[in-house]
């Protein structure tokens, strides 16, 4: 098990470069809980909200599946049509955390061991928010596939038991409506 709290910029872009040095090595071992880390750790570092930008996600690309990278791109691309469209209307996909339960996002997360065997597991994630007292915690899973030669995050499975957050998975929430 592995916590990573969700610190101040110079260290996660301490993290940010060594994930990348990894990622660009063809480090190709990674376990699906390391691959559950790297991800994690590059999205708090790009602080992105809403679906990724075009260059928020050429970097967190070493460590998602092709299937969830073409629809976080064509979320995107919904978004840019949403501001053309309406400029004075909020657009899909503006804001918010997609990658868990939870709209504001977590301040901190723990990986919990993978559960499965083979080309498909299913990693849960102990996610916390102490953004306002009491904290808020609930657990997610990511579905981490076997990809490209390495373990890539493919879906994520939400798990906040509350009425207002993010339900089902992230892909059924990318698909057009």
């Amino acid at each position: 098990m592995m916590r990573v709290p969700c610190v101040g910029r110079a260290l996660i872009a301490a993290l940010v470069a060594t994930v990348c040095f990894g990622a660009c090595r063809g480090n190709r071992t990674a376990s699906p809980t390391d691959a559950v880390v790297r991800f994690y750790t590059m999205r708090e570092a790009l602080a992105i909200s809403g679906a990724p930008t075009e260059s928020e996600l050429a970097a967190l690309r070493p460590f998602i599946a092709d299937t969830l990278a073409h629809m976080l791109t064509a979320a995107d691309a919904r978004r840019t049509a949403d501001r053309q469209r309406a400029p004075l209307e909020k657009p899909s996909f503006a804001d918010g955390d997609i990658f868990s339960s939870l709209f504001e996002g977590p301040t901190a997360f723990k990986v919990l061991p993978a559960v499965g065997e083979g080309t498909t597991v299913r990693v849960p994630v102990e996610f916390t928010n102490d953004g306002t007292p009491p904290p808020v915690k609930w657990t997610d899973t990511v579905v981490v596939v076997q990809e490209r030669g390495h373990w890539v995050v493919q879906d994520l499975r939400y798990g906040g038991t509350w009425g207002f957050g993010a339900s089902g998975s992230l892909l059924m929430q990318l698909k057009p409506q």
